[in-house]
């Protein structure tokens, strides 16, 4: 990730165009709001609203300082919880707005791409309400129903767009540093689709809603020594 950094620079080898920090290292994360995760899905599907609680989304952060107070960054998120997983990759800018002591703090946003999915394997959608799942004498239309009808077991995968905006502070030592931000990420939705169990994947009539707000860590390891100007801490 910070080689993609630098090339975006396009800094060369000598060390006055060096990067004026920079750090890459794993996160570790979870959403806080909404409660319960996603906040809606299409009716056909609404067996999945509010499914997720206590998930995990774990990763890597890579950060690269233009000066003393820009900086370029880049996540790789990835989510899990039961019946859930998500992916997802953006590139930042971010402004820091006060710089003293050791101490960052910051904020910005960026753009990026991802994926959501979801899975039904508890059968409360079907008509017969028995969920024993053997499936040798169902059929599905494959684009889900209402609430209710035949719907078997099967996921949902909803491919995004991603907007992320985050504000956070940052400790840093001489080769690392720790960061702690809150982030909002507000998914576009891009082409959903439904797969039922044992099925083939075919256009669902919905993706949901994504948006969620979440706290994240960071432990980066680089070289946080500042280059060039003497006065900047």
């Amino acid at each position: 990730m910070i080689v993609l950094l630098a090339a975006i620079l396009g800094g060369t080898a000598n060390a006055a165009t060096q990067p004026w920090m920079w750090g890459v290292g794993p996160t570790l994360g979870t959403i806080v709001y909404p409660g319960r995760f996603p906040l809606s899905v299409p009716d056909a599907y609404s067996q999945l609203e509010g499914k997720v609680r206590g998930d995990v989304i774990f990763g890597g952060h890579g950060v690269l300082y233009i000066d003393g107070e820009n900086r370029l960054g880049t996540h790789v998120d990835i989510g899990a919880a039961a019946d859930y997983n998500s992916v997802d990759w953006t590139l930042e800018y971010e402004r820091i707005f006060v710089r003293g002591s050791g101490v960052h703090l910051f904020g910005g946003g960026g753009l990026g791409f991802g994926s959501y999915t979801l899975k039904d394997q508890d059968g409360v959608n079907a008509s017969t309400g028995n969920g024993n799942g053997n499936g040798n004498g169902t059929t599905t239309t494959g684009t889900g129903s209402a609430p209710g009808s035949t719907l078997d077991d099967g996921k949902l995968r909803t491919p995004t767009y991603q907007v992320r905006l985050q504000v956070g502070a940052l400790y840093k030592q001489t080769q690392t540093a720790e960061e702690l931000s809150i982030f909002v990420k507000v998914p576009l939705n891009g082409n959903p689709t439904w797969t039922p169990a044992g099925g083939t994947r075919v256009d669902a009539e919905g993706g949901g809603n994504w948006f969620h707000v979440g706290l994240q860590a960071t432990v980066y390891f680089g070289d946080f020594k500042v280059k060039g100007n003497k006065k900047r801490r």
